[in-house]
């Protein structure tokens, strides 16, 4: 296991043991209050950890050797877990969203003082879990998922702590619903998202940060190559890109098939990310054949 994987869980880790104590807290605080806002963010709270636990398996379970049934090994765990985190977003959502409409209708009371302790103390765990997720949430699709969870939430605890303001001013305790379903479409959003980017994966969708067209050029910059075609890149899981080309060559090349392939490796490794390259060689003229 690399420095960066063992930072990445170790980070995991420690969002989560967060996580799981902000999540207690924060429902007994809706529960004392009378808050749903309260109440939906310790939901997305629970959601967090369960988004990170899903994570933290898949690492685990994506460190196994790759197998005669499984050539690739098992980096899509990651990718679905994040599919599975996504899921889990839009259906919290939905269910916020139900609770709110029966609230609409007669409003309960909410005890604005205990709401607004027990958000404040949310959002500054919910500052503490995005800081140290930050870092990886650019490289790590199942990092991002979670990351994606914490910040949502901590958007939430803003809107719960802003509702129990004009609370207290007003005493509009329809504000607490309004907030409710305002934490709710942030959180269908973060899911939506998510979901979108695992399903392009799933199905072997180009990388977003690449071009084929500038992976294509690229190619036919090598002196020997005149001719790019049934070009495939897909991702693996985060930041493991695979490519399979065919690409013909100089018939004068044709000697030196390792030069190219050399060449070809380098160039997508360091320009595009790409780790993975199969490569047919072709002559000019047809099927490399190193008896001509």
């Amino acid at each position: 296991m690399t420095k960066t994987h063992s930072d990445i869980e170790k980070q995991l880790g420690i969002v989560f043991v967060i996580a799981v104590s902000l999540f207690v807290f924060e429902f007994i605080g809706g529960v004392l209050s009378n808050s749903l806002a309260l109440i939906a963010d310790s939901f997305h709270v629970m959601l967090d950890f369960v988004a990170i636990g899903i994570s933290l398996v898949a690492f685990r379970i994506a460190k196994k050797k790759h197998s005669s049934t499984h050539t690739f090994g098992f980096h899509r765990v990651e990718i679905i877990a994040a599919f599975v985190n996504g899921i889990s977003l839009i259906a919290t959502s939905i269910f916020i969203v139900i609770e709110a409409n029966k609230r609409f209708s007669e409003p309960p009371e909410i005890d604005t003082v205990i709401l607004v302790i027990f958000a404040s103390v949310g959002l500054v765990a919910n500052i503490i879990m995005a800081k140290r997720l930050e870092k990886h949430s650019h490289s790590n699709l199942n990092v991002h998922g979670s990351y994606l969870h914490v910040l949502g939430d901590l958007l939430s605890s803003i809107g719960v702590i802003v509702g129990a303001v004009i609370m207290m001013i007003s005493s509009y305790f329809i504000v607490d619903v309004v907030v409710s379903i305002g934490i709710a479409l942030v959180i269908l959003r973060s899911g939506i998202v998510l979901c979108k980017k695992c399903l392009h994966i799933f199905m072997e969708g180009t990388p977003e940060e690449i071009k084929v067209s500038e992976v294509t050029k690229d190619l036919l910059n090598i002196g020997e190559i005149v001719e790019v075609h049934d070009l495939h890149i897909w991702t693996l899981t985060s930041n493991l890109f695979s490519m399979t080309v065919h690409i013909k060559i100089k018939q004068d090349a044709l000697h030196q098939p390792d030069k190219i392939l050399k060449k070809i490796n380098w160039q997508m490794k360091e320009k595009f990310g790409i780790t993975h390259c199969t490569i047919q060689i072709e002559s000019e003229y047809g099927f490399m054949d190193l008896d001509d």
